[in-house]
């Protein structure tokens, strides 16, 4: 004997039957089938942004790449000058000090003329990876709302020290050429010249702590946290080396190929 079951709609838990619309919930709201919202909270053009900002970040590594490989070869040219003229003073056998800081003048106003050569190239990199911050803040707030502001940290505090080292490097022949040749007391100027490079040297000190705090919860967090959103252990290593010395030669790479990569992951918008 075989048995039949007549099929009764009100067996469906959680479903009402209706003919214009069979999957409709009990709540009144209907499924559909097609292409979904995204969700609450989600910006439209998502994607978008986060290539935009990939590619900032892209920018920042050619950047600091070149400002790297630029550094140290405007410092060898410097320093190559600074040895010649070192070797040529042609001093008196018993230079004053006003001598000694005219020879020297020269020398140091080289050194000066390092710092912005670097700083230039360096403040554009950083410039681009606080907007990329910032885009990546716009699409997952929790992880870069803080490294793009610490980035702002690190601009200030590199503008500070550069402004602080220079005056340094300026004064050191004008304190040497006054300074005292005899038991007497220092000149006025020598006091004058004394007091500016303290002040230098303090805003110099400010700038650098806040420097290196800027790179480390700007640079290094923001770069990890890149890292970890497109998990890229490429990125994450770059970020580890942007601050240990020698290694900070490769850091630039491995951020433009791991963001390059985690670029081209994500689907193109349509």
């Amino acid at each position: 004997m075989r048995l039949y079951r007549t099929f009764n709609p009100k067996w469906w838990t959680g479903l009402d039957y209706h003919e214009s619309n069979p999957l409709k919930y009990d709540s009144g709201q209907s499924l559909h089938m097609g292409a979904q919202t995204p969700p609450a909270g989600m910006p439209q053009g998502t994607s978008s942004q986060e290539r935009s900002a990939l590619t900032k970040v892209m920018w920042f590594g050619v950047l600091a790449l070149v400002g790297l490989v630029g550094g140290w070869a405007v410092a060898f040219l410097i320093f190559g000058t600074v040895f010649v003229s070192a070797t040529n003073l042609n001093l008196p056998a018993n230079p004053t000090p006003a001598q000694v800081g005219a020879a020297l003048g020269p020398l140091f106003q080289n050194f000066s003329l390092l710092i912005p050569s670097i700083l230039l190239i360096g403040l554009a990199g950083d410039v681009l990876l606080t907007i990329g911050f910032r885009d990546l803040a716009k699409v997952d707030k929790p992880k870069f709302s803080l490294p793009w502001k610490f980035m702002i940290v690190l601009i200030i505090g590199l503008v500070l020290l550069a402004g602080g080292l220079i005056p340094v490097f300026n004064d050191i022949p004008n304190i040497i050429a006054q300074a005292p040749t005899g038991p007497g007391a220092p000149s006025a100027a020598f006091f004058s010249a004394i007091s500016t490079l303290i002040f230098s040297a303090l805003i110099a000190v400010i700038g650098g702590v806040m420097a290196l705090v800027g790179t480390i919860g700007g640079q290094i967090l923001g770069l990890w946290r890149v890292g970890s959103r497109y998990d890229s252990t490429i990125i994450k290593i770059g970020a580890i080396f942007v601050i240990i010395p020698l290694l900070n030669f490769v850091a630039p790479i491995l951020i433009l190929v791991g963001a390059a990569q985690a670029r081209g992951s994500l689907s193109k918008p349509a």
